[in-house]
């Protein structure tokens, strides 16, 4: 059975907060697309530091955005679906009635 998860406002404003960031963004949506990446793989793939990628990654963590796990000491990354729906869902509760109303 999948219950809905839902995010407290302030969890809302943490994840708003990470997605900010185009670095961030990229990142997440970079692992949306291709699963688990260890920050060495990610690093590859964006014109920063692999400290910069890691201190981007602790932010999506802290987010709860990015599952982390270590395989010898290797640390592989992969997105938390469940926390960006709940975060799409959050902002479609904002103000669902004017949302209504204004033609896409």
């Amino acid at each position: 059975m999948n219950e809905r998860r839902e995010l407290t406002e302030r969890k809302a404003i943490q994840v708003a907060r990470a997605l900010a960031d185009p670095t961030r963004l990229s990142i997440l949506r970079t692992l949306l697309q291709h699963g688990e990446l260890s920050c060495g793989e990610l690093a590859e793939r964006f014109p920063i530091a692999q400290s910069t990628v890691s201190h981007h990654l602790h932010t999506l963590m802290q987010a709860e955005l990015v599952a982390m796990r270590k395989q010898g000491q290797h640390h592989y990354f992969r997105a938390v679906r469940d926390t960006l729906c709940a975060f799409a869902h959050w902002l479609t509760t904002l103000d669902k009635t004017e949302c209504d109303n204004i033609p896409l």
